[in-house]
């Protein structure tokens, strides 16, 4: 029954309206809707602008990414996941690009365990945002990419990219003739994708996380918000805060593990 103001504080993979957030006055009225960025920020950075532990509450979580959709430029001779390990592996020391929006985004951290499961030899070109990291996939700058459904959907169907893979536990709704990585005989990489969740400021009073929390349920489970996240790539979640803070907690150590074993580092 109140206006929600929503304030875009772009920039270092989120780090910025994350401070922002956890500088705020902890009365539950300052909310933080996020990704994993919250915390692969927290793990990559010595100098992050927060503390994910100390500083955040966890509320609740929206959704979870049904998977990653691996694309290809155009004119890339492959049309499957096992031709694009063969080429990879017969380059020699050009090795094959793959874009993503910056460093030690989710996106970023799906095309390492990728590679590492074919142990395949590729160069990340990091952008400033995943609106020209997009454009450069398009425009052929790079030679592969993993996107969401949704965001790559135009430009599969304009002849711009291709797709080879989906990484989700079940085809994609929106390619259901794409396969798996597991039906492309890739063992045991299954990448949900990404997550939304939402944290507000530690100290925030209990009845309002509790609140928070109770009506994002109620919407998420709505018809209408159900189809909405659905459409744009997500399971609909909605769990507790405590369930979410134990999730949090699971994803701080795997993708600590996942940034260890690709040698993921801020340069």
């Amino acid at each position: 029954g109140v206006r929600f103001y929503i304030d875009n504080r772009p920039g270092a993979n989120g780090a910025i309206g994350s401070a922002a957030v956890a500088r705020a006055t902890p009365d539950g009225y300052t909310v933080l809707n996020v990704s994993p960025s919250l915390v692969l920020n927290a793990l990559l950075r010595k100098d992050a602008p927060y503390d994910l532990h100390r500083d955040f509450v966890p509320v609740t979580n929206i959704g979870v990414g049904q998977g990653y959709l691996l694309v290809v430029r155009q004119d890339l001779p492959v049309k499957s996941v096992g031709e694009l390990v063969a080429l990879a592996k017969n380059r020699g020391d050009k090795r094959l690009t793959y874009g993503a929006p910056g460093i030690g985004n989710a996106l970023h951290v799906a095309s390492e365990i990728f590679a590492t499961k074919l142990a395949i030899p590729l160069l990340h070109v990091p952008y400033k945002g995943s609106a020209p990291a997009l454009a450069a996939i398009a425009a052929g700058e790079v030679d592969l990419m993993m996107l969401s459904p949704p965001t790559v959907f135009p430009f599969v169907h304009n002849g711009k990219v291709r797709p080879i893979a989906f990484t989700g536990s079940e085809r994609s709704r929106e390619f259901p003739n794409v396969p798996t990585m597991q039906e492309a005989g890739v063992e045991d990489c299954v990448i949900k994708g990404t997550w939304v969740g939402w944290f507000v400021p530690a100290g925030t009073p209990q009845k309002a996380i509790a609140v928070l929390a109770a009506e994002v349920n109620k919407a998420v489970q709505s018809p209408e918000v159900a189809k909405f996240l659905t459409t744009g790539g997500f399971d609909p979640d909605g769990r507790s805060p405590a369930e979410f803070a134990r999730f949090v907690q699971a994803e701080w150590r795997r993708l600590g593990e996942v940034l260890r074993n690709a040698n993921i580092e801020l340069k």
